[in-house]
């Protein structure tokens, strides 16, 4: 006769599966997916602090007189006497031109001239008159604001 095994039917109902499973392709594009959000989220929250990488401008001080003009076209002016606009490099010669072609394409649209401050004064002049030959009749020098005294 045979010996009757108590444990029989407890060793049938506690069968162990493995609760980890082996990772497949789609988690690890998952993972991929949320690395690359996570670095373009960086970049879209960084962009905005970078305005105008290449081009070193040391603005003259002076007291704060007027704001800042978010949809006004900026020219820029290096020490060397080069011209920036449209954040492309623009000869001298054709900066007229180009200040022309952008006042006709936005009426109205005032202009922004950051010189540096070492900038050759006929240099910036010619900019100016460039602007007010090609129709541009709102134009400003932009500025560091110089640091407040503080009172007692």
């Amino acid at each position: 006769m045979k010996a009757r095994n108590p444990h029989i039917k407890s060793q049938q109902i506690r069968t162990f599966k493995p609760t980890r499973k082996p990772a497949g392709v789609f988690t690890l594009s998952v993972a991929f997916c949320d690395a690359t959000f996570l670095v373009l989220a960086f970049f879209l929250a960084v962009s905005p602090f970078v305005m105008q990488p290449g081009i070193n401008i040391n603005l003259p001080e002076s007291p704060f007189t007027g704001g800042a003009r978010f949809s006004a076209l900026v020219l820029s002016i290096t020490r060397g006497g080069w011209f920036y606009f449209n954040d492309e490099r623009i000869d001298g010669e054709l900066l007229p031109q180009a200040l022309a072609e952008s006042a006709s394409a936005h009426p109205d649209t005032p202009l922004i001239i950051e010189a540096d401050e070492r900038a050759e004064h006929g240099v910036v002049v010619r900019a100016w008159n460039a602007a007010l030959e090609a129709g541009i009749d709102d134009v400003s020098m932009a500025t560091r604001i110089s640091a407040m005294e503080e009172l007692p």
